[in-house]
């Protein structure tokens, strides 16, 4: 598997806020220390490790302006795409031949549209393509829903929505089946709006990944 540690206590941001990082290289930027100096105390951070928080620490890690983060599991990683940029809320796959072996995060459905089951997260921010950020893997998440929802009732199943318009988005109230089952997300806590980002209740094991 690749490096990274299942939780940690401290992580190196690069960026004052969680939902502003955007590392152009793993870890942010490193800085040099001159010859015979001793190397400062720093955890480094690396594609894999989560951090865990509680609602407070999360609100104080939170960029306002982008949106609030809520307690729960935080994953760092690498972020690519085919041809789906990833938004805030939308749903971060991973593709089954990085299982066990990377931590990059893709704005594309995989294994596809249809059946958008490979699910690593949910994205707090934009990343660039290449770049390095913080996905949600557990707790109370901002979700962005689709265009069409089947229902809006709070306390429904959400999952990802098959044949989701771009980007890939969630549904609330699907039908229960094979599919919705494997396509899973949680629960939402708020009445849901199609085309709006709504407080969903992470329920899929955020470990599926490891």
């Amino acid at each position: 598997m690749a490096g990274g540690m299942l939780t940690k206590q401290a992580v190196f941001l690069s960026a004052a806020y969680l939902n502003d990082v955007n590392d152009a290289a793993a870890g942010g930027v490193t800085v040099s220390v001159p010859s015979g100096a001793p190397s400062p105390a720093v955890s480094q951070t690396l594609p894999g490790d989560r951090i865990v928080l509680d609602d407070i620490s999360a609100l104080a890690l939170s960029d306002t302006t982008i949106g609030t983060l809520y307690g729960g599991i935080y994953m760092y990683g690498q972020y690519t795409t085919t041809t789906t940029a990833c938004v805030r809320g939308g749903i971060a796959f991973f593709a089954q031949a990085d299982v066990g072996t990377a931590y990059t995060f893709y704005g594309d459905a995989k294994p596809a549209v249809a059946t958008p089951s490979f699910i690593a997260g949910i994205f707090i921010n934009v990343i660039t393509k290449g770049n390095y950020g913080w996905i949600q893997i557990a707790g109370v998440a901002s979700v962005l829903f689709d265009s069409s929802v089947t229902a809006t009732t709070v306390g429904s199943m959400v999952s990802a929505k098959v044949s989701a318009t771009v980007p890939s988005t969630a549904d609330n109230g699907a039908t229960v089946s094979q599919q919705t089952v494997a396509d899973l997300l949680g629960v939402s806590i708020q009445t849901v709006a199609a085309s709006t980002i709504s407080q969903v209740a992470l329920t899929r094991s955020p470990f599926s990944r490891i």
